[in-house]
Formats: C-alpha cells, structure tokens, sequence
C-alpha cells in the first residue's frame, strides 16, 4: 500500500528505525507481486530487519531450563505401560489417524421457517503427525469445522474419527487454542495451565505435574510470570499461556483459531517460532485456521483452501513441499515459496469475484 515502510522499534522508550522506501509502480496487485523481484527484496529486507529487532528484545531474556518428566498423558491408550513424552517415530504418518467424511453444518434461519447449509460435504483424512490449515474468506466455515472437531459444536450431517474414535463432545485429547486468550483472569499463569495438567496426568506425582506445567510456561517464554495472575498480562503473554495450556495437554490434536490474529507482527512472528519448535518436539497433529497465506504456508504440510459460504466445501489442497525446520528468513529465500503464495491467493482471489 505504501510510499514508505518505517519500522517503528520495540519499547519501551521505542524509536524509529530505518526507512524503507517502496518503489514498485501503481497501481499494484496482490497476486502479480510475486512475480516482482523489487517487491521481493523489500519484503526480505523489512522482514528481516523486523525479526533481528524482535530478537534483540529477547536475546537477554534467557528462561533457565526445565527437565520435561518422562509420563504420558490419560489420554493415550498405551499411557500405563510407555512412559515417554515424545512420540516414537513409528508413530509419526500413520494414515487416516484423523478423518473428515461429509461433514455438514447446518443452522436455522433467523426466522426459523428455513435452514442455511453453512459447510457442506467436508471431506479430509489427515496423517499422525500431520500439520494442516485451512484457509478461506470470512464465513466459509472454517472455524465451525474447527469447533465441530474440538466437541464445542454439533455435527449436522457426517462423521469425525479421531484415533478410531467417533468425536461427539469435548476432551482433552484435543487442545485448543483460541483466537482471544481463554483464561481464567483470578487465576495465575501457572494455574491456568495447571487446570488442563490436573485432568489429564492424573496418576503423576505432584512434582512432575509441576515440572511439565513449568516447561511449557518456559518454552513460550513466560518462565518469569509463572505466578503472574491472568488479568494482569499482556494479550501476547495470555496468548502464550494458551499455546502453553494445550501443549501441556500432549493432546492427540492440537486445533488452533486464528491463534496470533489479534496480535502485533513481531509477537505474531515470535509466537509462530515457539509454536514450530514445540511441535517439532512433539510432532502433534495439528489444523489451524488463518486468513494469514504467509502463516499457513510457513506452518503447514498441506494448506487447505475452502470456497465461500454457504455451502462451502474444500476447493483445492496444496501440498507444501518445504524442508523443516522452517524459519520465516529461509521461507523467503527458497525458490518455490512464492510458487505456493501465488497458488494459494490466485484461488482466494478466484472466490472473491464470487461473491
């Protein structure tokens, strides 16, 4: 959009830093951009600059280290018997581990003499292991495909297996990370994450129920304000306490809605860093939902994009091909990342003129 791109740098006491002037001509479009090496090159320079500020920040910030104890969840069918916090590498791929077969939602009209198909015929099989997300415009059913397989909205027509399990409620086999930070404001950082620990490790000790709260406090950098209470944080570091509460969980399937929307780019950028190397660990499978085409390419194995509501449905699937592990600076620099940008806003620009 812009003559000049300033970034302004982290506070307190924040200054200007340098400016980036934008010499692509008028007027610009989205999707040819990719095809613009000056645009690319603004892009890698502000992006870059951006990050190295973002890490400054927190080079001094270096949170002590915490032993994750070696117990699994209740969640897990072989709990009793393998005590492991990672998953072995057999496990990893397992075809069909979670399958969408024509999933429909269907709500009431206003004046109740109709009904509107919002999502229909949904139809996805996910490997173990496999990272997802799912894209689209504004109410084309993302985040109700979303809540329907976290339990918290019925299904109207078709099935969801998770494990070999028919999912019908809610569980702590899934964890859930929310687009507004979901806590309990009385309670301190470490008790929020503590509630999930309690449900699910029951049959630990109180010190490794502890110790696995205090690592994920750690990992999103939050190892400082383990007893801060929720009300008194920042939306970034409730937003982390999220992301900490359902890694904590181990959950079967990790489900996040728009989990850095409401978020400034550096935090955004900071949080999807945590969130790549915690599932690089675990390898959890996982489905996010974004409008963000840079978020879904960076994070996912396969980005799938949905038509327009109602009645939306899968439009197209694109496989990312990108060696993990993935940072934003490599992304920019590899040859086919702007191969998939450009597929991925072709077909959201596609349904635009459809509206």
């Amino acid at each position: 959009m812009a003559d000049r791109v300033i970034p302004l740098n982290p506070g307190p006491n924040a200054t200007f830093g340098p400016e980036f002037t934008i010499t692509i001509e008028r007027p610009r479009n989205r999707t040819a951009l990719n095809h613009n090496e000056t645009f690319k090159k603004c892009r890698a320079e502000i992006t870059q600059y951006l990050m190295a500020v973002g890490m400054a920040k927190t080079q001094d910030d270096q949170q002590k280290y915490v032993f994750l104890p070696s117990v699994k969840p209740n969640t897990r069918n072989n709990w009793e018997v393998t005590k492991s916090p990672v998953h072995s590498k057999t496990d990893v791929a397992y075809p069909r581990y979670l399958e969408f077969s024509k999933l429909s939602k269907i709500y009431p009209t206003p004046d109740g003499n109709s009904s509107v198909k919002v999502v229909d015929g949904f139809d996805l099989k996910m490997k173990k292991g496999e990272f997802i997300s799912i894209i689209g415009h504004s109410g084309c059913g993302k985040s109700t495909v979303l809540s329907m397989t976290a339990g918290l909205n019925s299904i109207s027509e078709g099935v969801i297996i998770l494990d070999n399990k028919e999912v019908t409620t809610a569980g702590p086999d899934r964890g859930v990370v929310f687009q507004a930070p979901s806590l309990f404001p009385w309670l301190t950082a470490f008790d929020n994450v503590m509630l999930g620990v309690d449900k699910v490790y029951p049959h630990a000790t109180s010190g490794e129920r502890h110790k696995i709260v205090e690592y994920y406090l750690n990992r999103v950098g939050l190892g400082d304000s383990l007893h801060k209470k929720a009300a008194d944080l920042s939306n970034g570091m409730k937003q982390r306490v999220g992301i900490a509460r359902a890694f904590a969980l181990s959950p079967k399937l990790l489900l996040l809605d728009e989990p850095f929307g409401m978020l400034d780019s550096l935090t955004r950028w900071e949080l999807q860093e945590v969130l790549m190397e915690v599932w690089e660990r675990t390898h959890v499978t996982a489905i996010v939902v974004t409008h963000d085409v840079d978020e879904a390419i960076l994070l996912a194995d396969r980005v799938v994009m949905m038509t327009n509501g109602p009645h939306a449905k899968i439009g197209k699937i694109q496989e990312i091909d990108l060696p993990r592990p993935r940072s934003r600076k490599d992304l920019l620099t590899h040859p086919d990342y702007y191969k998939y940008r450009e597929s991925i806003l072709s077909f959201l620009t596609e349904c635009d003129h459809t509206h």
